[in-house]
């Protein structure tokens, strides 16, 4: 059988990317039109109005056609938005304020645009790169506006307004790096949450949750899911033996070679004590019982040094194979199956991988048909 996840995999994460990438970019141009709207209704009520009425609307024209031409390049080239867009919204706002009267001017509350949405990008360096470039070209063309109209510059203006750039972007950064914060710590907790800590491999919690979304992909793709069980041979004995810090090391070991003998797509589950199950969708039961054979001869080769008093020692693990929905249509009995498989196995003497048909078939039988004998 053809091994199709990863394809698929790729696809789900490609649309997903795709998909993320498209709502970011909308949500930043649904900002900029709401700033505008905000900037504007302060422009037409501010008390330059009345002597730059005229000048004001012919900019606030100018910017709406403005946001509309990065708007449509945005839908239309959608990753392809450059940050040198919004250093170019500093130049085209710097111009502005320079034909409506310098320092003047109300319209330099449109800085505030690509400066938060810098912020929002929680990129700390680039905001404080932008609030420079903002206060260099604001304080620049306030300067040529007043020598080459001939007007008076208005010094505390000028130093209230730029201070207001630097406030404002340590505001949005800092709300920023804080939001950020709280979701990595947000993902950290769920992750431990799912995550058994000693083999950092999935627990029982997520497997009881992932389960579901692995059988809803059964059967919208009309696949199979494969489950290995597995449980360490004789290892209360061995813990009693060579003491808790032996076992955690037996566990950890088991768990690194399982790990490295399946896919990336596969979960491998910490299924409770020293049992581990893994799932394995889109694979033929041969080939699901040929995985489990290579975990099993690969712990079988592995001899744990307990040191100078125990010396090395062998250990082997058990393995039992269950198919959904080929041995049965609810996962719960799958589950089941694959125990009892693993039960038999544990009877005909240990050290062993069974599939649920071949329950009821002695060790010899197994060693043949695995060609083991």
């Amino acid at each position: 059988m053809v091994d199709e996840r990863p394809e698929r995999a790729e696809a789900r994460r490609e649309i997903k990317s795709s998909r993320y990438g498209n709502q970011r970019i909308i949500t930043i141009l649904v900002y900029r039109w709401l700033v505008f709207l905000f900037s504007a209704i302060l422009c037409i009520t501010g008390s330059s109005f009345d002597t730059l009425g005229y000048s004001i609307l012919e900019s606030l024209a100018v910017i709406a056609v403005y946001n509309g031409a990065v708007t449509a390049y945005c839908l239309n080239n959608g990753k392809k938005y450059a940050g040198s867009v919004l250093y170019i919204d500093i130049i085209a706002i710097s111009l502005l304020i320079f034909f409506t009267g310098g320092v003047n001017s109300d319209l330099y509350i449109f800085y505030f645009l690509p400066l938060c949405l810098y912020g929002i990008r929680n990129d700390v360096r680039g905001t404080f790169r932008m609030t420079g470039f903002t206060v260099v070209f604001y304080t620049g063309f306030c300067l040529l506006s007043a020598m080459l109209f001939n007007s008076r510059i208005n010094w505390s203006r000028l130093v209230i307004y730029n201070f207001l750039f630097l406030l404002a972007a340590f505001a949005v950064t800092r709300l920023s790096f804080e939001v950020k914060r709280y979701d990595e710590m947000r993902k950290k907790e769920f992750r431990l949450a799912r995550t058994d800590k000693l083999t950092s491999l999935a627990n029982r919690h997520y497997f009881d949750q992932k389960i579901r979304e692995e059988v809803a992909y059964a059967d919208a793709w009309n696949s199979v899911i494969n489950i290995l069980m597995f449980d360490l041979d004789n290892f209360k004995g061995y813990n009693d033996s060579y003491g808790h810090a032996s076992g955690d090391k037996l566990l950890k070991l088991f768990s690194d070679i399982i790990k490295q003998c399946i896919r990336k797509t596969d979960i491998p589950v910490r299924y409770g004590g020293e049992e581990f199950l893994i799932m394995i969708r889109d694979m033929d039961i041969i080939i699901a019982k040929s995985v489990g054979e290579r975990i099993r001869r690969q712990l079988e080769k592995q001899c744990i040094r307990l040191g100078n008093k125990f010396g090395r020692q062998m250990v082997t693990v058990s393995c039992g194979i269950a198919q959904y929905p080929v041995h049965s249509t609810n996962i719960k009995d799958v589950i089941e199956m694959a125990d009892r498989a693993l039960y038999h196995a544990k009877e005909i003497g240990r050290n062993i991988v069974v599939c649920y048909d071949e329950i009821g078939m002695t060790r010899e039988e197994l060693e043949r048909k695995q060609g083991l004998g």
